[in-house]
Formats: C-alpha cells, sequence, structure tokens
C-alpha cells in the first residue's frame, strides 16, 4: 500500500513539473512577441519621424568674397540758380495771361495784360474797345525758360509791384547736398558721387562747388553736386546723394535671403550646411548692402561653405533638410 502511494505521488509531482514547463514556455514565447512588436512600432516611428524631417526643401548657396565699398549717403534737394520775377507795372485789371505753369517762355514774349485804373472809368464813358487796348500795359517776359509759379488769372486786380508769375532759367537747374560739417573729409577726398533720383534710379554725379554759408542750425555745409547728364526735375525735390567713405578687400558676402533674424532684428544668423541633410545657425553681423547680398561679419564662413538660401526661415538648429538645387 505504501508502495503504491509512493508512486501515485511521484508520477503527480513529474505531471505538476511538465505543467510548470508549459507555462514558463508559454510566457517566454508570450514575452518574445510582445518585445517584437514593441521594436517594430518603435522602429516604425523612428522612420516616421526620419522621413518627416527631410521633408523641408531648400536651396543652398557658397559665400561670395568681393570687394566691400562702403557708402555714406547724405540729402540734396533741388535749386533752379537763375530765376526772374515777373511784376506788374501799374494798377488795375488782369485782361489776358498767356502763359501756364510749367509752360515754356522765351525772352520779351508777352505773358499778361493789364487794364489799368484809368481805362476802366474810360470804359464807363462808353470809349470804344480799340481806345481802350490803347490804355492797356503789356507784360514781357525777360529770360527765356519755364514758368515755375502763377499767380494770377483774369479778372484779378494787381497793384504796381505785384509779382504775376516767376519763370526759371530751366539749365540752371543744381542739385544742393547738405553734408555735416565733421564727414566734410569725405567730401575732400573724393569728389565723385551717385544721384538717387525720386523713382530710384540712379546717374553719376560730381561735386563743383560749395556755398559761402551753412546752416547753423543742423550744422551742415551745402555743396552743388553737378549731374551727369541732363535731368529734368522740379525745384526742391528731395533726392539722395552717395559717396564711397572707403573699400574693404576680400570680404564675405551671401545672398540677402540667406541672412535670417529674430522679430528685434537684433540677432541674426545663417543656416549652415554641415553635411548632406543637416543644417545649424551661425551667429553673424551684418555689413554693407551691395545689390542683393549682405556682407556678413564674425561668422567664420568661408567660400567653400554651403548656407540656405532659400527655405531656411524658421528652421530650428540642426534642421533636417533636403537640398533640391544641388548640381
Amino acid at each position: 500500500m505504501n508502495i503504491i502511494t509512493g508512486i501515485t505521488k511521484f508520477q503527480g509531482s513529474g505531471f505538476n513539473i511538465q505543467v510548470r514547463l508549459i507555462r514558463l514556455i508559454i510566457q517566454l514565447i508570450v514575452f518574445s512577441a510582445f518585445s517584437f512588436c514593441l521594436c517594430g512600432c518603435a522602429s516604425r516611428q523612428t522612420a516616421q519621424e526620419d522621413e518627416v524631417s527631410v521633408k523641408t526643401d531648400v536651396k543652398i548657396s557658397s559665400p561670395v568674397v568681393r570687394t566691400a565699398t562702403s557708402l555714406v549717403s547724405y540729402q540734396a534737394v533741388t535749386r533752379y540758380m537763375q530765376s526772374n520775377d515777373i511784376r506788374s507795372q501799374v494798377t488795375g485789371i488782369v485782361t489776358r495771361v498767356n502763359c501756364s505753369v510749367t509752360g515754356n517762355i522765351t525772352a520779351n514774349q508777352p505773358l499778361f495784360t493789364v487794364q489799368p485804373q484809368e481805362a476802366a472809368a474810360l470804359k464807363k464813358s462808353k470809349f470804344s474797345d480799340q481806345i481802350l487796348t490803347g490804355f492797356s500795359d503789356t507784360v514781357f517776359g525777360h529770360i527765356s525758360g519755364q514758368i515755375s509759379q502763377l499767380n494770377v488769372q483774369v479778372g484779378d486786380f494787381v497793384q504796381s509791384g505785384d509779382i504775376l508769375a516767376t519763370c526759371i532759367r530751366a539749365n540752371s537747374m543744381r542739385i544742393i547736398a547738405y553734408i555735416p560739417v565733421e564727414r566734410l573729409g569725405i567730401i575732400e577726398k573724393t569728389r565723385d558721387c551717385t544721384i538717387i533720383l525720386p523713382d530710384r534710379t540712379t546717374i553719376k554725379g560730381k561735386v563743383s562747388g560749395k556755398l559761402a554759408s551753412a546752416e547753423t542750425q543742423d550744422q551742415t555745409q551745402a555743396y552743388l553736386i553737378e549731374p551727369e547728364k541732363s535731368v529734368s526735375l522740379a525745384e526742391n525735390i528731395n533726392l539722395t546723394v552717395q559717396f564711397m567713405a572707403g573699400q574693404m578687400q576680400n570680404a564675405l558676402f551671401v545672398k540677402e535671403n540667406a541672412v535670417l533674424g529674430n522679430e528685434e532684428q537684433t540677432s541674426f544668423w545663417v543656416m549652415k550646411l554641415i553635411d548632406d541633410s543637416t543644417c545649424i545657425k551661425v551667429q553673424v553681423e551684418k555689413g554693407i548692402k551691395q545689390d542683393s547680398m549682405i556682407q556678413v561679419i564674425g561668422s567664420g564662413l568661408t567660400s567653400y561653405d554651403f548656407v540656405i538660401s532659400e527655405g531656411g526661415y524658421g528652421l530650428p538648429d540642426s534642421s533636417r533638410v533636403q537640398v533640391i538645387n544641388r548640381k
């Protein structure tokens, strides 16, 4: 009896061992499958993130080494150096106006007819128009030029000595630039300049002289600027005159769109490509602007580097990009 019981217990314990082994194997299989699923999800997520990160399309360009020309700009204005006031010689009524604003006139051209007060009295006495015309005074132009100001029209009453119009000599137009007294040395070194017209076109010019008086309020000296070619502008038109202040050899320039900055425009940087698909921020200082290029200072860049010239706005440091203009 004891032997049978012992055998039964032994068989029971063997069965339990088998069950435990089976359970352990099942747990290992489940754990391996779960781990495989986690690794697969993580791999897919990383692949998706990598795929998204390379979708920023950008264009790149290399910095350019050139000579940087430093320019200084000053305010200028147009003036006509020769003008003539056309005045009435008698007191009476203006009966004829033979000129207009911006109209050209010649010397000795009849411009106005003024009927004196005495003629008005004779008119009431029913004298003929031919007799009244003989009492009228004709005002002639003294110089050839252009009417810049017209002060009267037909029917106006004027007194002797009143200014009827102002005529300017067309070829007497000059440009006057106001140079701060502390910068007069620049004018003495170079008399050549560039004149920027109101429509942003430019013409060459040179300093032809200076006026004897200075502006005491803003401490500037007035210089006469002679345009290289004839230009027709009205009087008192504001212009800009640029002079070359100096030159810097081997300056580094990048495209204007490559220089990025914060909202306050106190910090600037470019995005430099460090490999095929990664770019980093490089802090720079802005120098002068020439055409569509900007000088960058203190960047450590060379003409062999590549910077993002399009598509870099808003990219964080160490961004992944895709270059679409690589040759």
